[in-house]
């Protein structure tokens, strides 16, 4: 039901009025009648009132003064005029005193209720309207925060024009200094729970002032935008703030944050650079293995990787690999990654690196025949670089894959020397009897010098080529001195000796029996 008063200064109307309409058919309460305006005025003022009905000639205060006074004061009320004067100046007023109706004396039953339908509907459509207005107040009051974050995010994030700032930023509440800006990142540990990564944003709302900003972004992070009069100034207390949020994270957790500062900038739309910096220092601190405080500007004094730097130590580390000296390839590594270690890298750079590492290794693998083709143990390096966002991690791997290598190398070695030693025994055992065969004979069948055959045959046999090639002559000389019946000198010319005296001198000297004695002595 909606209140209604009537003023009117004849009783007779005004009971007559107030009796004859059935006003709660019609959806109004009358609360009140009154004989003139300054009583209706009187009782506006302390009581809810929807509607006013009014006469506009009465004593001491008319209808149109009374709907002047209700619509500086009270514009929510309608008011209904009645008249018995049909002048337009009436029907004027009655407009500037935003009057609903103005109707005319008399007036019939049928005809106000007419009026009062058409009065609800336009009060039921108002309260409706601002019923909905109140709900999206409300919608909007609670989405405030979540709006908040969303548009500090996309300051950050460098999505917002200048006039996209500018239309925002008083609507959400931004205190902005105009001064400088720097951003602070809090990259928060994974095993976090949200109560400790809400008390920590609680936290830190604590020791910031009323012009810095707390949000979060899609990597879960805390990101703080501080703001100051100059960037001198704005360095000293983003680093202040940082520690203060990095002790207060370890009193909240045993499992550290790491922080990164960007630069400072001069303009709102400037943001995101400093935004870019501060993940780009936290980025450098995992490369590194840390958890600590980074600041951008003291990452960018160290110098990028150079190109030439990392292919000489790569070479370098894969010709240690080929030469096969022993720790010679780890030191070689050891240098590949200090060179990392010294420079500024971001992750996506040791990607990049440790795929080209990766593939100067691979090429020495399929080189050297240890690949997953091989008769060896399969070795091939089949990991991801981007698995590897440590420089700690990726030393260990490399280091597990160095010494695999080296180890297949060693057997590749280990195999081609055994397989060159049993065809140098071969050719020997074939050629024993031929007194031209010679140590150059021998290495020009395996492709080798006669230092390097002769180092690898004493290295797989234990005798030099002489000391074998003499005992498998004299071997096949007892043979056929115990199976025949052939005289010495026939014997010596058998087994590849042309001077008989020597072969006897040298049996002698190696079985301690002549020829002739060592006969009898197997007859005996």
């Amino acid at each position: 039901m909606y209140k209604l008063i009537f003023v009117d200064d004849e009783d007779i109307v005004r009971e007559g009025i107030s009796s004859r309409i059935p006003w709660g058919d019609n959806g109004f309460d009358l609360v009140g009648t009154f004989d003139n305006g300054i009583a209706a005025l009187e009782y506006i003022e302390n009581h809810e009132i929807d509607v006013v009905l009014s006469d506009i000639s009465m004593p001491r205060m008319d209808g149109l003064t009374l709907s002047g006074k209700i619509a500086d004061t009270h514009p929510r009320i309608q008011v209904l005029l009645l008249t018995g004067f049909e002048e337009f100046q009436y029907a004027r007023e009655a407009v500037h005193h935003r009057v609903k109706e103005f109707l005319l004396k008399p007036i019939t039953a049928d005809e106000l209720r007419a009026v009062l339908e058409r009065t609800r509907k336009e009060l039921d459509r108002l309260r409706s309207a601002e019923k909905e207005q109140e709900h999206l107040q409300e919608l909007l009051e609670r989405s405030l925060p979540l709006l908040r974050e969303r548009f500090f995010y996309s300051l950050a994030s460098g999505r917002l024009t200048v006039n996209d700032i500018n239309r925002r930023r008083e609507f959400l509440g931004w205190k902005d200094k105009e001064g400088c800006y720097q951003i602070v990142i809090a990259s928060l540990p994974d095993n976090w729970e949200e109560i400790t990564r809400l008390t920590l944003t609680e936290k830190t709302r604590g020791f910031i002032s009323e012009y810095d900003v707390v949000f979060s972004n899609r990597n879960e992070a805390l990101v703080i935008l501080l703001q100051g009069d100059n960037g001198e100034n704005l360095d000293k207390r983003s680093r202040n703030i940082s520690e203060q949020l990095f002790s207060t994270a370890l009193s909240l957790s045993d499992s550290p944050v790491t922080i990164g500062i960007g630069e400072t900038v001069e303009k709102p739309e400037d943001v995101n650079r400093s935004y870019l910096g501060a993940g780009n220092a936290i980025d450098h601190a995992r490369v590194l293995g840390f958890t600590m405080i980074q600041s951008i500007n003291e990452v960018r004094k160290k110098n990028r990787v150079s190109q030439e730097a990392f292919i000489s130590r790569a070479r370098h580390l894969v010709k240690a690999l080929r030469e096969g000296v022993r720790h010679t390839a780890q030191q070689a590594l050891d240098d590949v990654f200090r060179l990392f270690e010294e420079s500024y890298l971001t992750s996506t750079d040791v990607v990049g690196y440790l795929a080209r590492l990766q593939y100067h290794l691979s090429d020495f693998i399929d080189e050297m025949g240890i690949g997953e083709n091989s008769e060896f143990e399969n070795l091939s390096l089949t990991a991801e670089p981007r698995r590897f966002t440590r420089l700690a991690d990726a030393r260990r791997y490399f280091t597990e894959q160095i010494n695999r290598i080296e180890e297949n190398v060693r057997k590749r070695r280990e195999h081609a020397v055994l397989s060159r030693i049993d065809k140098a025994r071969s050719l020997i055992n074939q050629r024993f009897a031929d007194k031209s065969f010679s140590l150059q004979n021998i290495c020009t069948e395996l492709y080798l010098s006669t230092s390097q055959f002769s180092a690898l045959f004493k290295e797989g046999t234990g005798q030099t080529f002489v000391e074998y090639l003499t005992e498998i002559r004299i071997n096949e000389a007892k043979r056929l001195l115990k199976s025949t019946d052939m005289k010495s000198y026939e014997i010596a010319d058998s087994v590849g000796y042309q001077d008989p005296r020597y072969f006897s001198s040298l049996f002698k000297k190696i079985t301690g029996f002549t020829t002739t004695e060592y006969r009898k002595e197997l007859e005996n």
